[in-house]
């Protein structure tokens, strides 16, 4: 991976892991009410540390008040705990992306427009979400207006986005245009390269790209689960298992369609 988590990816895993495993309960003793936590481990306090690491420098109270209820846990765990949470769920509201910040960049041949834009539409728009404007692709004849030079509009989102998505095939690879998007792409710094091959074309015919970063076949349903989770989260997206399924059988379906033609 090129690029390190976020501050607000690490306060989701925070937060993630204090709904999942972390319990308050209480019980009476002597005629008293006492009030316990448990689920923390050294997991989510090594989890807690690297998020108070993150923040230091932008957010320096609140990584210093952070911390010490960290630090502090063991000598009164549900104090802590309450302050721990309150502290993660204001980071998280801090940092959570406006809509209008999301951009995902393809990368793509035109001669492969029909999977281009399954992809675009049952992956990323009916599946995760996104909206349009969302995704810069070559193929909306929106994305680039009349007179402008294409080569700095592609320059151009690509330093707006947060993810490129590869879309590699034999048509790809053949284009002089996609290998120097390929190039320009993980020259960035800060951005997530995706590369996604199609069927018909084999690992070992990818190249150089093949040894910098394993792709992924675009048929592979881990993978598009993969894809799927990590862009809902990185976006705080809700998730909504059983329709994307459905969609993502569909989008299969049409690329081996298409490939076996």
């Amino acid at each position: 991976m090129r690029m390190e988590k976020s501050i607000y990816q690490i306060a989701l895993e925070c937060r993630k892991f204090s709904n999942k495993y972390v319990k308050y309960f209480q019980q009476k003793q002597a005629n008293n009410d006492w009030f316990f936590v448990t689920g923390a481990n050294r997991s989510f306090e090594s989890l807690l540390l690297s998020l108070c690491d993150g923040i230091s420098d932008k957010y320096p109270y609140i990584a210093t008040k952070l911390k010490e209820h960290v630090l502090q846990y063991d000598k009164m765990p549900v104090i802590h705990q309450s302050a721990i949470d309150v502290l993660v769920d204001y980071i998280i509201e801090l940092e959570k992306p406006n809509e209008s910040d999301r951009k995902i960049f393809i990368s793509h041949s035109s001669q492969d427009e029909t999977i281009v834009k399954g992809f675009i539409k049952d992956i990323l728009m009916a599946g995760c979400g996104f909206r349009r404007t969302d995704i810069f692709c070559t193929l909306d004849h929106t994305a680039i207006r009349t007179g402008d030079d294409f080569r700095n509009e592609i320059v151009g989102n690509m330093k707006k986005c947060d993810f490129i998505i590869c879309m590699i095939s034999d048509n790809y690879r053949k284009s002089e245009v996609c290998q120097n998007e390929l190039g320009a792409a993980w020259a960035m710094e800060g951005k997530r390269v995706l590369p996604f091959k199609f069927p018909n074309l084999g690992f070992s015919e990818i190249g150089f790209l093949n040894v910098v970063k394993q792709a992924a076949n675009i048929t592979d349903k881990s993978k598009l689960d993969e894809l799927y989770d990590e862009l809902c989260q990185r976006y705080d997206l809700p998730q909504d298992w059983r329709n994307y399924n459905m969609l993502k059988d569909e989008f299969v379906e049409l690329v081996n369609k298409t490939e076996s033609i």
